[in-house]
């Protein structure tokens, strides 16, 4: 990820998040997204990156997204490339 470059602050994904309603993968509200199975997360959303990292995606502001975490887990990156 540091190879990739980018980053954001806490600042940043807070005002994200508050400016997200949804899930940016499956469009639910976050109250209709069931509770996770380990309870040690309390909320549905997660930071989710729109390119990859493993595939270029910077983990600046600008490329993550807040989805649930039944559509980030979801996601796979596919095969790395190098």
């Amino acid at each position: 990820m540091k190879a990739n470059g980018g980053k954001h602050t806490a600042a940043e994904w807070k005002a994200l998040l508050a400016a997200s309603p949804i899930c940016a993968g499956c469009n639910r509200p976050w109250e209709e997204i069931p509770k996770r199975p380990d309870p040690r997360y309390r909320n549905a959303w997660t930071k989710g990156h729109k390119i990859p990292v493993y595939h270029g995606g910077t983990d600046d502001i600008a490329n993550i997204q807040a989805e649930c975490y039944e559509c980030n887990f979801r996601k796979n990156a596919g095969a790395l490339t190098r």
